[in-house]
């Protein structure tokens, strides 16, 4: 398996990890900020991918179990700079003979190592730009991760093995943290083309100020799964509806936010007059646009074909699904354009963010 493959195979994974990692990506972001970055996400997510790249390197070839053996002594380098002795016995590059040049570029002497020191040259310029990591941070976090792939190998992929199937290698615990290093400085040509840090953060609380769609769903998913978890204590059909309007009902009154939004830091409030009326009015109202709409919308679609295809029954079906379509493109255009959805207009409700910069 070649090197070329073997990225290839992280870009497929890639998205498995991608939808892992994103609800506790945004719940932490959400927290901290207030709101998505664009320039964070693009950063964390390739980073992500990156260090996914990096550790299939490590790890691949898989071989087969049959094959692995021998002892962990057999397959530890405990002498440093093992490598420059074998470029000078072994590499054909001559000083004075041009010709030998690409032969000496092309020879595993130098490659093996060149590949070794760029690996990590990325990650060196992640934790200086991106988290802000001092040199000596970056000599130490290059180091412990170069030791990680290094342990990794020798204990057999975690003890699955038998036996160490790669070399546990002084020499690449040197390349690699001497990647880390040059990375530290090429992370200074970022700031020429990329925002900094201290940019991103500030223009992230500033968008936070005001509670977007994305966030307000987000709490929202969290409350349902609350209340899912709660009503799934009883087998009785209306308990989820009496829960639901009793959460969205009593929370917000008492509290000012259900836990979904308290966990995003952000709160309602709903002008004195008709106070007490008006929370439930929006709790109902929500309960009728995320379940009645749609449901009722797909229930009487169902209804129509199991009946028949008659034109009456088809044209009513196709209205049916136009409502639906429509309730969609609203729903998404809501959420994403920083709208109030319609229960909160009606209810005059307004939404604070509780994020504090710095």
């Amino acid at each position: 398996m070649t090197y070329i493959e073997i990225i290839k195979q992280s870009v497929i994974i890639f998205p498995l990890l991608a939808l892992l990692m994103t609800f506790p990506y945004m719940l932490y972001t959400y927290r901290k900020y207030g709101a998505l970055s664009f320039f964070r996400t693009m950063i964390i997510y390739s980073f992500s991918l990156y260090l996914l790249t990096c550790y299939l390197l490590v790890i691949l070839p898989l071989p087969d179990s049959s094959t692995v053996s021998g002892s962990y002594m057999d397959k530890i380098n405990l002498v440093p700079f093992s490598f420059v002795a074998d470029f000078f016995n072994e590499n054909p590059f001559r000083l004075s003979q041009p010709s030998t040049y690409l032969l000496g570029l092309k020879h595993s002497t130098f490659l093996v190592p060149a590949f070794n020191v760029l690996m990590l040259v990325p990650f060196g310029s992640y934790l200086r730009y991106f988290f802000k990591c001092s040199f000596k941070k970056v000599v130490l976090y290059t180091f412990l991760l170069s030791l990680f792939f290094e342990l990794t190998q020798l204990s057999g992929l975690y003890f699955i093995y038998n036996a160490p199937y790669r070399l546990f290698d002084m020499d690449d615990l040197i390349q690699n943290t001497a990647g880390g290093m040059v990375g530290y400085f090429v992370a200074s040509l970022f700031t020429r083309i990329m925002p900094t840090r201290d940019l991103i953060d500030s223009e992230s609380f500033e968008k936070g100020k005001k509670v977007s769609g994305i966030r307000f769903i987000l709490a929202y998913a969290i409350d349902i799964q609350i209340i899912g978890l709660i009503s799934s204590f009883s087998m009785l059909p209306w308990l989820f509806l009496l829960i639901y309007l009793g959460y969205f009902t009593l929370l917000p009154k008492k509290k000012g936010s259900t836990l979904g939004m308290k966990l995003l830091k952000f709160k309602m409030s709903i002008p004195k007059k008709d106070h007490n009326l008006l929370y439930v009015v929006r709790s109902v109202m929500m309960l009728l646009y995320f379940y009645g709409i749609p449901y009722s919308s797909l229930w009487t679609i169902e209804i129509i074909n199991g009946n028949g295809g008659t034109i009456v029954e088809s044209a009513a079906a196709f209205v049916c699904f136009m409502v639906f379509m429509i309730y969609i493109i609203v729903t998404i255009y809501t959420i994403f354009a920083y709208r109030k959805f319609v229960f909160d207009k009606i209810c005059n409700v307004s939404y604070i963010s509780e994020v504090k910069s710095g």
